[in-house]
């Protein structure tokens, strides 16, 4: 075997993935145009930044355990994958200058949109190209890439509904382009290279995404399977949590062990003529993956929105209460509500919660309770094994009513009614309410109408004074800003 030179290295972090991975199909193929060439894939865990950005522990457990599985998965092409326990982004140059030493000659990566990863990226580009090595990155996040979609006078759209139009339009004039798994390449000796280096190897987690299969083929089954056998009926079954009616592969993207590339070339070759239906399952589905990108493009267009600032800027105005009890049972599902209470102990026990939920409760905290949407906003990332910021901020201000294209302030869900037609046979909650299992009928939606059942908690406001109280603050701001 002949001694390896040089290194093209693939940084992983949100594309954990080997099929449709533009960095791997593109380091490959320059590797194998040199002699006494490799690719190096590389995954830095960095928990100290991981917290600081509320990730949720089961997330990072899925990223570690995804992590090794792709080990296993790459190793079959010859591409070694070297996995890092570092502890903060800072670190990330420090290991880049001993890689570039030790042969780099050029890093490939996806784009990622936040404020600190944008940073942290250029900051390692500009050491690289200091060093003469070069830096590919790759814009596959989204299928349109932020910038592609904009307004006719060049402007980031604040509505989904004409963004959503412009996209499709741009759908139909290009064809989707998902990348093969990558060519082989020559093998790294992994241990010799840490030890030449003098880094860490990654740590274990703790198990607790166990539930979540984390082989790449697993997970292109089970995007093939729902395509093909669930996402007709997606459209009339995907509002309710007791049924499997949703694709369950949000966290998938979230780490990117699927690209949207994937889900909607599948989507297209499933789907057939139905996806130009409107309302039917697979175009439902398509306007969910649109939603996503729309988050993205705004969250890149406003990046204040990473310092928690509201897009309607009137509405920093408003006065949320500060109320840490209220707050405190709302995360425990202690609030009296039992479709609240069902949707915070699901969040709790399993690290998600069904989209009709999250809406939910999210329109609860605060317009029942008048919290601070930011609360909920960073409780949701410290549980949730999908967490991701564009989407959860985007519909955390969607509830809030302070957000980009978000539900009018008078737009109040009442818990209640939510859960007459949602969960109409209480199936859901009776699952994460045992203390409630035994009401029967429809008074499982509002268990209190004669005495609240012994071991369940009173409920906690009164959803129609506590919707006067929302009015008004909202009605305040608005004529300030008028």
């Amino acid at each position: 075997m002949s001694k390896i030179t040089s290194l093209h290295v693939v940084w992983l972090r949100n594309d954990l993935r080997s099929y449709d991975n533009a960095a791997l199909h593109h380091a490959t193929a320059a590797a194998n145009d040199e002699q006494n060439s490799a690719v190096l894939a590389l995954f830095i865990a960095t928990p100290k930044t991981w917290q600081r950005h509320d990730m949720a522990p089961i997330r990072q457990d899925l990223l570690r355990r995804r992590v090794l599985q792709m080990q296993t998965e790459l190793a079959s092409r010859n591409i070694a994958l070297m996995a890092l326990e570092a502890s903060s982004y800072s670190d990330c140059a420090k290991i880049f200058s001993k890689l570039a030493d030790a042969g780099m000659v050029a890093l490939y990566g996806q784009t990622e949109y936040e404020l600190r990863e944008q940073q942290r990226d250029k900051e390692i580009t500009q050491q690289l190209q200091r060093a003469d090595i070069t830096v590919n990155w790759y814009d596959r996040l989204c299928i349109m890439p932020p910038g592609t979609i904009l307004t006719q006078s060049g402007d980031t759209y604040k509505v989904f509904t004409p963004f959503k139009r412009n996209w499709l339009s741009r759908l139909h004039e290009q064809e989707i382009r998902c990348y093969s798994k990558p060519k082989a390449s020559v093998l790294v000796d992994v241990k010799q290279l840490m030890q030449q280096l003098g880094v860490k190897e990654m740590a274990d987690g703790d198990g607790c995404s166990a539930d979540w299969p984390v082989a790449e083929q697993q997970v292109l089954d089970k995007l093939r399977g729902f395509c093909q056998q669930q996402v007709a009926d997606y459209n009339d079954k995907r509002d309710f949590p007791a049924v499997k009616g949703t694709s369950r592969l949000s966290a998938y993207l979230a780490c990117g062990v699927l690209s949207a590339q994937q889900c909607v070339n599948r989507l297209q070759m499933e789907a057939g003529p139905a996806l130009e239906r409107e309302k039917s399952g697979a175009s439902v589905w398509l306007s969910e993956l649109i939603w996503r990108e729309f988050y993205k493009h705004i969250l890149l267009a406003y990046p204040d929105l990473i310092k928690h600032k509201p897009f309607q800027a009137e509405t920093a105005a408003i006065r949320w209460r500060q109320n840490k009890t209220l707050f405190k049972a709302w995360c425990e599902g202690n609030t009296g509500y039992p479709i609240v209470d069902a949707a915070m102990r699901q969040l709790n026990d399993t690290g998600w919660m069904h989209n009709r939920l999250r809406m939910i409760t999210a329109s609860f905290l605060v317009k029942d309770l008048q919290i601070d949407w930011r609360w909920g906003e960073q409780y949701f990332m410290s549980k949730l094994i999908d967490g991701e910021f564009a989407a959860n901020n985007g519909g955390w201000q969607w509830a809030a009513s302070t957000g980009t294209d978000a539900a009018p302030y008078f737009r109040i869900f009442n818990p209640v009614t939510q859960s007459e037609r949602f969960d109409p046979e209480g199936d859901f909650i009776r699952r994460f309410v045992p203390e409630i299992a035994h009401v029967q009928g429809k008074e499982i939606h509002w268990p209190h109408k004669k005495s609240t059942p012994s071991g369940y908690c009173p409920a906690i406001v009164d959803h129609d004074e506590a919707r006067k109280i929302t009015l008004a603050m909202f009605t305040e701001v608005k004529k300030s800003d008028g």
